[in-house]
């Protein structure tokens, strides 16, 4: 997939193309479906397919208090959807001047003059341009006018549950990482590189890697079972997401104690996976509790694992 940003678009970039339009945060099954029709429509007419997305999302510059919590970084969202199979995909860098861009403009500069489109696939909710005064009525309209095809792909349900990033923040909120794996078509995950930090849990016995986490979207504080990928090793984990209150500690961090692991871990990239939550964040009185605690997590930790372990071959039966 090639990715490229707007500014770098020009008149007659691509002769013909089948295009959709959005933040695609998560990746989730909705937005699988959308860009697979894309894909799909893009090879049936001979023409290229595109993604077309932003960076930041719209709202951490137009209202960042109402901003939601991202549940994959940019560079996981290329990732995904590049591997869905899209030819190209074009981000924009959000900013003012780009939010004052009018939909006409938009519509006749990128998607007519530069992308060639032919056809454009939205979602139901979808709206662009300044003010998001670009209905799917006016992209509609605009594209009679310029000679493009719109597609409306309805909601992308699950059983009787739309699936949305908004519904898939509100699992991760709610710990509730089954849901949250439905709803995404994989499991909920947690990326980023280790990084140093006060080296308590090494001299209390249990050495945890600080993972500076990319996404924003964090499960709420407490301890959980989980599992921690180190390139292609899996190992179960011990996860711990807050503020550390037993050391004073005011800022959320996300920190792994990897079962039976042993070696160094400073610079290399994590990928964690929640899977049940053991307990809520506590302030104990001195260290020593804090480890009889730790050790209770621990085998605690070992039981949920082993228990998704053994389940897992009677899930996959058919």
């Amino acid at each position: 997939m090639r990715v490229i940003e707007h500014s770098q678009l020009a008149p007659g970039f691509l002769p013909a193309s089948v295009a959709t339009i959005g933040n695609f945060d998560g990746v989730h099954l909705g937005h699988r479906a959308l860009i697979g029709r894309v894909v799909a429509r893009a090879r049936e007419m001979g023409a290229v397919s595109v993604v077309y997305t932003f960076h930041p999302h719209p709202l951490k510059i137009l209202n960042p208090s109402s901003c939601p919590p991202s549940l994959t970084s940019f560079d996981d969202r290329v990732a995904r959807i590049g591997e869905l199979g899209v030819d190209v995909l074009v981000w924009a860098r959000f900013d003012r001047e780009y939010a004052a861009q009018e939909p006409e403009a938009f519509v006749r500069d990128t998607l007519v003059e530069a992308l060639g489109v032919r056809e454009v696939w939205v979602g139901p909710d979808f709206g662009f341009g300044r003010d998001r005064r670009g209905s799917i009525a006016l992209l509609e309209r605009l594209g009679r006018a310029h000679g493009f095809r719109v597609r409306v792909l309805p909601a992308h349900t699950l059983g009787d549950e739309v699936v949305s990033s908004t519904r898939i923040r509100r699992a991760v909120a709610s710990a509730d990482f089954g849901t949250a794996a439905r709803l995404l078509g994989r499991p909920y995950t947690l990326h980023g590189p280790v990084v140093h930090g006060a080296s308590r849990g090494r001299r209390l016995g249990f050495p945890t890697a600080n993972v500076l986490v990319r996404e924003e979207c964090l499960p709420p504080p407490g301890v959980y079972a989980a599992r921690a990928r180190v390139g292609q090793t899996l190992h179960g984990a011990a996860l711990n997401v807050g503020p550390n209150p037993t050391f004073g500690g005011s800022s959320t961090g996300v920190e792994a104690y990897l079962l039976d692991f042993s070696g160094d871990l400073y610079g290399r990239e994590v990928e964690i996976e929640p899977v049940a939550r053991i307990r809520g964040e506590i302030a104990f009185r001195d260290a020593s509790d804090l480890v009889r605690q730790i050790r209770d997590d621990v085998a605690r930790v070992r039981a949920i694992l082993g228990k998704e372990e053994a389940a897992e071959p009677a899930r996959a039966a058919p």
